[in-house]
């Protein structure tokens, strides 16, 4: 198997100010594969995944930032933070 994490956002219209548009949020996915993906594939993916997740972003404004791959499964790793 082949794991990918894809991250990457998408503009958003600003209101605020007078820059057309702002970075929105950042998303996270975890996917696997038993063959290598082309990056034009996994954009793709990338793209529907983070449309599903905020359904009223504009496709052209999503982007894919970072592609990285393992043949290793992600694994959870819990912390906890110290008090002071």
């Amino acid at each position: 198997m082949i794991y990918y994490h894809l991250s990457g956002n998408c503009m958003e219209e600003n209101f605020e100010t007078y820059l057309p548009l702002i970075e929105g949020c950042t998303e996270h996915f975890y996917v696997q594969f038993s063959k290598e993906q082309s990056i034009e594939r996994l954009k793709l993916i990338f793209i529907d995944m983070y449309k599903a997740k905020h359904e009223d972003t504009e496709k052209g404004h999503i982007y894919l930032e970072n592609i990285t791959k393992s043949n290793y499964p992600m694994e959870i790793i819990n912390f906890k933070e110290e008090e002071d």
